[in-house]
């Protein structure tokens, strides 16, 4: 465990539904192939583009033993995001995440009964980690979602010394000093994945190595070349793709900066994976025809290729 780290994309991948709403398994190991295909290697399943909170604990098992079993000996990490609205369920999470061989596991707090204090948060997160005590923990820090917002820097803190196996934080928040003061001080032991990501290069400037993030289920190929560019000291073929980046982010906000205009890219860009669930809308018929034609216009289908 201590030698673990994600580095580069991480996916964080749709979850397949049927029309109906059901489970759809079938699609994950040809949409894996997608990912790899893209150069895209580690998943970060069940999290916000997953719709974990969405789905039953049995789904989110079933989800998670068919990605690590597709998985095997392909991906360099699945990261399995285990947070519920309760404690306990959150521990089930994290024992099965053990159980089946996931490679680390991730949690929100809990967001109907909000922790008050930075103790109660770490002490949330504690119990999590002795579920599950061989495993790499992330804290999931999306409060724009949650409604729980520490300074990081304040939360490592303490959490750095009470909580055995936290790996790092998934950091899903605009906040970027409070990142920077996180990868100054606790950067050599710990991993700041970054979860903004129209931050991506922004961010490798001050330190970030590994990235979380939805587009990167159908814009593996431009993102790496970002990264890779970043690395060679190109900085004008990194700001080129960032800008394209960031223009088809303004559509994508245009259309509802949500799964499921995010989803209907993926069905336009590379499988179709159903639609999302209720309280999510779904993309209409017609809107996802704009939405095809706004992305044509800007040249999205050559530049992801």
């Amino acid at each position: 465990m201590a030698d673990f780290k994600l580095n580069g994309l991480v996916a964080a991948p749709f979850t397949p539904f049927h029309e109906n709403g059901d489970l759809n398994l079938t699609p994950i190991e040809p949409y894996m192939n997608l990912l790899l295909a893209d150069g895209v290697k580690s998943v970060f399943i069940c999290g916000t583009t997953g719709e974990g909170p969405n789905m039953t604990l049995a789904e989110r098992k079933s989800l998670a033993e068919k990605w690590v079993q597709v998985g095997k000996d392909k991906l360099e990490a699945v990261v399995v995001h285990v947070g519920c609205g309760n404690l306990r369920e959150t521990i089930e999470l994290a024992k099965h995440a053990k159980e089946i061989g996931a490679s680390a596991i991730a949690s929100i707090p809990s967001v109907f009964f909000k922790p008050k204090t930075i103790d109660l948060l770490v002490d949330y997160m504690r119990e999590i980690s002795l579920a599950a005590p061989d495993l790499p923990l992330y804290y999931y820090h999306i409060p724009g979602l949650t409604g729980t917002d520490f300074p990081m820097y304040d939360f490592m803190e303490v959490a750095s010394t009470r909580v055995p196996n936290l790996a790092g934080i998934k950091f899903s928040h605009v906040e970027t000093v409070d990142l920077m003061r996180c990868l100054h001080q606790f950067g050599e032991k710990y991993q700041f994945l970054l979860g903004t990501d129209s931050l991506l290069l922004p961010s490798m400037t001050f330190g970030s190595e590994a990235f979380v993030g939805s587009t990167y289920n159908f814009c593996g190929k431009p993102c790496n070349r970002i990264i890779a560019a970043f690395k060679n000291k190109d900085l004008e073929s990194a700001q080129k793709d960032q800008f394209k980046f960031l223009a088809m982010v303004k559509i994508i906000v245009q259309y509802g900066l949500n799964v499921a205009t995010q989803k209907a890219m993926m069905s336009l860009s590379r499988i179709d994976l159903g639609p999302t669930r209720a309280p999510i809308p779904n993309t209409s018929a017609e809107q996802k025809e704009a939405l095809k034609k706004d992305l044509t216009e800007m040249g999205y289908f050559e530049w992801i290729n």
